[in-house]
């Protein structure tokens, strides 16, 4: 017995399900659950003394009022639901009695409690509850109602004052003691105006259900009791409906809030990754008002401009530029505040913390701030010193000569060009060209060497810088090539005058190597009077005056005049001449072998055009092929390098293993490249010869890629699929953007010879080469140093860290039967 008390006395009731009760609480629960039970068990022994009809009512009410408690209507857009089975509740008490209406109290209190509570605690008290304050309700009522009557009060009007007053009493007796249980287990006492704001709400549906239950007893007593079975099945299927109709609501509702949590949540994630990218990120980045004040900066800002966060923060954003970009921000910043711009970049300095310049692109947007009514700015810095050195040191080289740091010929064009256009706009301006040219230059170089002949360009150079005025442009085109841009001369005599000082400063002797020189010059010059609308027509009429005063004598200044344009009767002749070599296979070529430096070992070779006219002997490279490239026959003499290179390596390949491996370079013009042929003839001689497309590397120079570049893409990709490598020429000696660079097709770059001959004489030119070298690693192409003469040169690049290189101390150009007998067995025992 003891055990089973143990096991299911009260000790163990309190211990399972009122754990959590404090002594105020438990005795509470003990008096509603004691008190409910009482009112439970004095109903039901009234309700067995019903006649058996009138019990079958009160059974099936109570039956409607359980089906009714299981199916409340949910309130949208709220955590509360209505029992719609009050009204029916309170119609038993106008009907059947007290008994009855504590009866279907208790099943609703019940369904309800299992409904929304899993504790039996409070199920246990929700039961108890509801019977005990009907019993007080309706007893309340048994005696109002009456009570009024005798009072004067009509009938139908106490009738319904007495259930609106049990109704009242019912909610307070029933809800006071469930929330002072609640209250007493979290130490609490309820209050009325607790109480009354929970349950105010409950009240008026109360009220409204008495009211209900009223009118439908009063017409039962009028009309019989059927007539509130039809009004109660009105009501419910009322009910049912604003059910079915609540239920939509509340499946809208959920839907909605699910869509609005799934938003807050995805904007939350966003606002948590753009925290994390914005403090994280490897460039700078700020937050900035419109009005210029730094909101937030991340780390990679404070690295970059040297200060901590705190002195960054709520600081002039204008402030950290240099002055002379201040103004240059805000006006771009203007417009996007303005909302005329949604973002922009520019490039700009920014001042450290030690007010060191700081090159930086920077990019502005819109940045909406939820915190503020304005959206604000974002930038984002990014740093660009070591782009912007580099760009200026390879603008430098673009438009100066690395030796004698004139203008070069690229620069010398544009400002010609824009001579031109200035004339052709304004006839009053007026400028002359001069184009100079060393006379026995090659002498100086055949005897005392290239070194002394660098010299002696400098020497020139210098001269020539002295005796013009500080706005006359003054440049080296190439080789011992000088010209000189006059602008503003309005007398032809100012500028002859001007020559013939330049020949008299030219002729003052100059000691190079012990040796006295005389650096003497021929001088060609043209006016623009003559109506010029073409740059490179004035420079060819000074190179023509030029080639006159050569011819004249040397030493001496001629002025063009349209009588010397006979004399290129000559030069046609030549051209002439060129077709028909070309045609009839007059032409040769010559390979100089091109060497990977360390360890040194034969790569391959480079094919190199070579004419011996039968009356004039020996042409220039550099005439014959600038005269086919102006004369239009430069396609067949390209095709013709090709496939003779080609042939050529095909045969070497075949004389051994050993030689599988090299490789031809072949240069071609930016004039080839805008073919639509060469891709087709070069595979059709690889096929020819069965030589794999990537032993053969055309070759284009610099400069003449970058004027036909838009041309030439599809070609070179074109020619990128055959296997074919590609090579700049002479790289160095043109302008080429790093960022279009990068995206070219290309495998090689050669440094230009000027380069690798000046290391000895200057640290900058040792600096470009450093530079060239760092570029091909970094953009992954191969770079071949041309120009090798000397065992220093030799060494120092391969410290540089070159890997293949050519030149005149390696190997000189070489026939092809010198190739045979020499080379190829060299290279076959190493």
């Amino acid at each position: 017995m003891s055990s089973l008390l143990a096991r299911y006395g009260w000790t163990a009731f309190q211990r399972k399900h009122l754990h959590d009760y404090n002594r105020a609480a438990i005795v509470l629960w003990l008096a509603v659950a004691i008190a409910g039970f009482l009112a439970l068990g004095v109903a039901a022994v009234k309700l067995a003394q019903f006649p058996a009809s009138e019990l079958a009512q009160v059974i099936g009410w109570i039956a409607i009022t359980a089906v009714a408690a299981a199916f409340p209507i949910q309130i949208p857009r709220t955590k509360y639901s209505i029992a719609t089975c009050d009204t029916i509740i309170f119609l038993l008490l106008a009907l059947h009695g007290t008994a009855a209406a504590a009866f279907a109290a208790s099943v609703e209190c019940l369904i309800g409690a299992v409904r929304t509570s899993p504790r039996l605690s409070s199920r246990i008290a929700s039961l108890a509850s509801a019977p005990a304050a009907m019993a007080i309700g309706g007893s309340l009522f048994e005696v109002a109602a009456p009570w009024l009557q005798q009072h004067g009060v009509p009938a139908p009007a106490a009738h319904m004052a007495g259930l609106a007053v049990a109704a009242l009493v019912y909610l307070a007796i029933s809800t006071m003691a469930l929330m002072q249980i609640v209250y007493l287990k979290r130490g609490l006492q309820l209050s009325l105006a607790d109480w009354f704001g929970n349950t105010s709400w409950v009240g008026t549906l109360y009220l409204v259900s008495a009211v209900l239950a009223g009118v439908l007893s009063l017409n039962a007593q009028l009309f019989g009791r059927s007539a509130a079975l039809v009004g109660v099945v009105a009501i419910g299927v009322a009910l049912v409906l604003l059910r079915a109709h609540f239920r939509r609501q509340n499946a809208e509702f959920e839907e909605h809030e699910k869509r609005a949590v799934a938003a807050e949540l995805e904007a939350e994630q966003n606002q948590k990754r753009f925290l994390a990218a914005f403090t994280h990120a490897s460039i700078g980045m700020a937050i900035v008002s419109p009005q210029g004040l730094v909101l937030q900066a991340n780390h990679a800002l404070c690295a970059l401009l040297g200060y901590h966060e705190p002195h960054l923060v709520k600081r002039d954003f204008r402030s950290l530029l240099h002055p002379g970009d201040a103004a240059l921000l805000e006006r771009h910043v203007s417009g996007v505040v303005a909302r005329r711009a949604e973002s922009f970049s520019i490039e700009l300095r920014c001042l450290d913390a030690d007010q060191r310049e700081t090159w930086v692109s920077l990019h502005c947007a819109l940045f909406d701030d939820h915190a503020t009514a304005d959206a604000g700015l974002i930038f984002q810095l990014h740093d660009i010193s070591s782009r912007r050195r580099a760009e200026g040191e390879l603008l430098h080289i673009a438009y100066h000569d690395s030796l004698t740091d004139l203008a070069n010929r690229n620069c010398f064009q544009e400002r010609l060009n824009v001579a031109v256009e200035h004339s052709r706009s304004d006839r009053r301006f007026s400028f002359a060209v001069m184009y100079l040219d060393l006379d026995r230059f090659k002498v100086v170089n055949d005897s005392l060497g290239h070194p002394a002949g660098d010299e002696l360009l400098k020497e020139v150079a210098g001269r020539l810088s002295a005796c013009v005025r500080p706005r006359d442009l003054v440049a080296r085109l190439g080789g011992d090539e000088f010209a000189i841009l006059l602008e503003e001369t309005n007398r032809h005599e100012d500028v002859t005058s001007l020559g013939e000082r330049l020949l008299e400063a030219l002729e003052r002797p100059v000691l190079i190597n012990g040796t006295e020189v005389r650096p003497v010059a021929s001088i060609g010059v043209t006016f623009s009077d003559l109506g010029y609308r073409e740059p490179n027509e004035m420079l060819r009429d000074a190179d023509i005056a030029m080639y006159q005063a050569k011819a004249d004598g040397k030493g001496r200044l001629v002025v063009f005049d349209t009588s010397l344009h006979e004399k290129l009767a000559h030069k046609l002749q030549l051209e002439a001449d060129l077709r028909r070599a070309i045609d009839d296979g007059h032409l040769s070529l010559v390979f100089q072998p091109l060497y990977d430096l360390e360890p040194l070992r034969l790569h391959g070779f480079e094919a190199l055009a070579r004419w011996v006219h039968p009356t004039r002997g020996t042409i220039s490279p550099g005439v014959f092929i600038a005269l086919a490239e102006e004369a239009g026959c430069i396609e067949g003499l390209t095709r013709w390098a090709i496939a003779e290179a080609v042939r050529q390596l095909a045969e070497w390949r075949a004389q051994g293993p050993h030689l599988r491996e090299l490789v031809m370079h072949v240069n071609v013009s930016g004039k080839d490249l805008s073919r639509d042929d060469l891709v087709a003839h070069v595979q059709s001689v690889l096929q020819r010869y069965d030589l794999p497309g990537r032993l053969l590397t055309l070759e284009i120079t610099e400069s003449t890629l970058m004027q036909q570049r838009d041309l030439a893409l599809r070609t070179l990709a074109q020619l990128r699929d055959l296997g074919v490598r590609l090579s700049i020429d002479d790289f160095g000696t043109g302008y080429s953007s790093l960022a279009y660079l990068s995206t070219l097709p290309f495998d090689c770059l050669k440094i230009d010879r000027s380069f690798v001959i000046g290391m000895h004489k200057s640290v900058q030119n040792v600096e470009i080469v450093r530079t060239v070298l760092s570029l091909g690693r970094s953009l992954n192409k191969t770079v071949i140093a041309e120009g090798i003469e000397t065992h220093d040169q030799l060494l120092r690049l391969k410290e540089l860290g070159a890997p293949m290189g050519q030149g005149y101390l390696l190997a000189k150009p070489l026939a092809a039967h010198e190739v045979r007998e020499s080379l190829v067995e060299r290279a076959a025992q190493l």
